[in-house]
This record gives structure tokens, C-alpha cells and sequence, in this order.
């Protein structure tokens, strides 16, 4: 009955915090787990965009069968991509050497698809883990339904890298599970 009485005058511990289990795509980190398609993947790295106006975020991720790379951008509103390595030459047989000239075209075609320029940025980019930035150039380019991209992006040091991939729905990304 005193016990009450006897505790206000001791120090309150400090609270312990809860532990988080609601997860979203803004909390990834490298070693987090997801779901993504029927299958488990983890972050294997994150790295970091700074574009003029806005950032975005890009994880490494890996699964059983396959490596990609999810991208979570909250510009004006969350905007998330997957995609994967692709040889620019397979996109169009011209493309790196426009790209190479500065000139990349507003057009192009890809797997039956035709994809228009959507944006051009300059930018700087680091591996979260070491925060050495580099400076690039990029264009993504998009079907007309909105849901596929071609990102083609030259660097500091004129290589030209290119990605395709899918636009996602928040929800198709679940169970984010933190590291132990």
C-alpha cells in the first residue's frame, strides 16, 4: 500500500525506448531485410543521391537468385525503383557515344518498348559506408504507361553506366526487418 508513496521520492530510470518493428522503405539500411515478390532480400549496401532541389536513396539489394538496386526518392511525393544492370549497347546501338558527346536523345527503344526522356540532372553521389562523392550526369527515360525506366548516368571520370527497371507501389515493398 506505502509502495506508491515510497516511489515518488525515488529517481525515475530513464524510460526505456520501445523497439521499433514498424518499418518503412525511409529506415533501410545496409544488413535490414525485406520483402519484395514472393522472396526474402537483404541490403547489401546504401548510397546516397544529392540532385539539385532534392535527394534520394539507393540500396543494394540481394536475393537468392538475383542482385538489384532500389531506389527511394521523396521528392514531391515517394517515387520507388528497381532495376538492374543493362549494356547500353543492347538499349540502342548509339546511345553511349550521344551520351559520350553530351547529346543523349529525347527517344529511344528498349524490349519492344519506346521510352522518352523524362529528366536530366547533375549530381553527386557516395557509398554511405566510405562518403566519397563523385559528381555524374543522368537521364531517365520512361514508357508511356509510367511504369518502366531506362536511367543512363556518366560520370566524373566519362564512364557510362545504364539501368532499367520498374516503378513500385509502397506496398509491394514489406516486412522490413532491421539488422540484429
Amino acid at each position: 500500500m506505502f509502495d506508491w508513496f515510497f516511489n515518488l521520492f525515488k529517481t525515475k530510470k530513464e524510460e526505456e525506448q520501445p523497439i521499433k518493428i514498424d518499418y518503412n522503405v525511409h529506415d533501410l539500411k545496409k544488413g535490414y531485410l525485406l520483402d519484395y515478390n514472393l522472396e526474402s532480400w537483404e541490403v547489401l549496401a546504401a548510397y546516397s543521391y544529392r540532385y539539385k532541389g532534392y535527394s534520394s536513396k539507393e540500396y543494394k539489394i540481394r536475393s537468392s537468385s538475383e542482385t538489384l538496386f532500389l531506389n527511394v526518392s521523396d521528392s514531391n511525393s515517394l517515387l520507388l525503383g528497381l532495376s538492374r544492370e543493362a549494356n547500353i549497347n543492347n538499349i540502342d546501338g548509339s546511345l553511349r557515344s550521344n551520351v559520350a558527346m553530351g547529346k543523349p536523345p529525347t527517344r529511344l527503344t528498349w524490349d519492344g518498348d519506346t521510352y522518352n526522356l523524362k529528366e536530366s540532372a547533375k549530381g553527386q553521389f557516395a557509398d554511405d559506408a566510405i562518403q566519397d562523392w563523385a559528381s555524374f550526369s543522368s537521364w531517365e527515360y520512361v514508357n508511356a504507361a509510367n511504369t518502366k525506366f531506362v536511367y543512363v548516368s556518366k560520370w566524373e571520370d566519362d564512364s557510362i553506366e545504364c539501368y532499367v527497371g520498374d516503378y513500385l507501389k509502397e506496398h509491394e515493398i514489406s516486412n522490413i526487418l532491421a539488422s540484429t
